[in-house]
């Protein structure tokens, strides 16, 4: 009579035999995974190098022609060492920027820097999205964005002032050194000056005698040199910007044949007009 058990012998040895071949699978696998993974002496896997950028603040309102600033962290990770380039991009127009120091050497520790940017009278209003990064080599940080607003400020006109370089007699004429006030932040470019003369302030003898004297006894020839005239921030003048005295405005006590004495020792009133255009 055949024996039952030997039917089923082969079945069972060639489910055990495929069992001891998954385990193996199984290790294999376990084993390359340990290869590609990269532990230090804690046993903790080591990050890639690499630079981190850190702002502050992400955001700034700056006036038009004045600056606003950013501070800069570049944080090194994986181990790097070494120095990192900053840029900036997406700024408006009339703007800039400059980093101090434009290179930051970092390694082991973080190195920090500050971003500067500069506006103009002219830099549109507006919100901007200006876009930082750091980089060394090839490696480069991921791009960092801070925002900018741009607003309108209370802008002061710029103001001329002057008066004759010597004393006035009839039938001469004395140049006027004009001088010019920026109170603002930038300079300016100043075309179409013009001098009159508005009043005339006699002395007490001129006006206890009646005598007469006028703005009609005097006559103005006009600034004659060339256009525009620059004008920074602060105080100028027409010889401060190297113009000859044979080019500024002059006035001149006309020669009459009246009686002219009311004009001895008179104060003028002067009235200045121009055009600023800011850069």
């Amino acid at each position: 009579m055949p024996r039952i058990p030997e039917l089923f012998g082969s079945p069972i040895r060639t489910v055990r035999t495929g069992a001891k071949m998954l385990l193996a699978g199984l290790l294999l696998v376990t084993l390359t995974s340990g290869v590609v993974l990269a532990a230090n002496s804690n046993g903790t896997q080591n990050p890639p190098k690499g630079i981190t950028l850190q702002l502050a603040p992400t955001n700034r309102t700056a006036v038009q022609g004045t600056p606003a600033s950013y501070n800069v962290v570049v944080q090194p990770s994986g181990g790097f060492t070494g120095n990192v380039s900053l840029s900036a991009t997406g700024l408006p127009a009339g703007a800039t920027a400059s980093f101090s120091p434009a290179v930051v050497a970092t390694g082991p520790g973080s190195g920090s820097a500050t971003l500067d940017v500069s506006t103009t009278s002219a830099t549109p209003l507006g919100t901007y999205s200006l876009s930082l990064k750091g980089s060394s080599g090839t490696l480069q940080s991921a791009v960092v964005v801070v925002s900018l607003t741009v607003t309108a400020g209370q802008h002061q006109p710029f103001t001329i002032s002057g008066g004759p370089t010597g004393v006035l007699a009839p039938g001469y004429g004395v140049p006027i050194d004009l001088q010019l006030a920026n109170p603002g932040n930038s300079s300016l470019n100043v075309t179409g000056l013009t001098v009159s003369v508005t009043g005339v302030t006699r002395t007490a003898q001129a006006m206890a005698n009646n005598r007469p004297c006028n703005p009609s006894d005097y006559a103005v020839t006009q600034f004659s040199g060339s256009y525009p005239i620059a004008s920074p921030p602060g105080n100028s003048s027409l010889s401060g910007n190297g113009i000859p005295a044979a080019q500024w405005p002059q006035i001149k006590m006309l020669n009459s044949s009246l009686n002219q004495d009311g004009c001895k020792g008179a104060t003028l009133q002067l009235s200045y007009s121009g055009t600023g255009q800011g850069n």
